[in-house]
Parts: C-alpha cells; structure tokens; sequence
C-alpha cells in the first residue's frame, strides 16, 4: 500500500508539466487587424519562467528575463503592440513557459 502511495505522488508531481500549460489564460487576437507592413523592424519582448516539476518556480535558470511581460515590453520600448503569443517547452521533469509581445 505504501508504495503505490508513492507511486501516486511520483506520478501527480510529474503530470504537472503538463498541467501547468492548461491552466494560463489565454489572449485572442485577431490576425487580420495585425499590422504587418513592417515586420522587419518588428522588436520582441519575453517574460519567461522556468519550473521544475511544473510548478515549483526555479530563480537561478541561466536566461533571466523580467518577470512581468509589461516589464519586459518597457526594456524594449515598445508602444504599440501588434502580437502576443506563448510558447512552451515541456520536459519530463521541468517546464518553460514563456509570453510573448510583438511590436514596435
């Protein structure tokens, strides 16, 4: 009994990579309004963060980024935002997730 109740917890702990992505809200933008007419002087700003097991936040990862993405858009001057997106990268026992802003 004991080592299936350990097995559980082992198993819960690493199901949350894969948990955590489903849990974000979600921002819906509409690509036909986009202003893409120069997207070659498109700049990025990022706010990522990096969690072991998926939700135990980890501050020594090797690429700091801001920890709002509004922090991270005000380093890069950005006034007028044209895209957002999130990407994720999931492994079996960390997660990055990163927010994503466009514009100029």
């Amino acid at each position: 009994m004991k080592k299936l109740f350990i097995l559980a917890i082992c198993s819960l702990l690493f199901a949350g990579c894969g948990l955590y992505g489903t849990t974000k809200y979600n921002v819906d933008l509409n690509a036909q309004q986009a202003d893409l007419s120069h997207i070659d002087q498109l700049k990025k700003a990022s706010s990522c963060s990096f969690l072991i097991l998926g939700f135990i936040p980890w501050p020594w990862h090797k690429h700091k980024t801001p920890d709002t993405l509004f922090e991270a858009m005000q380093q890069q001057n950005l006034h007028h935002i044209v895209w957002l997106d999130s990407t994720y990268d999931y492994r079996f026992t960390y997660a990055n997730s990163c927010q994503n802003a466009y514009g100029y």
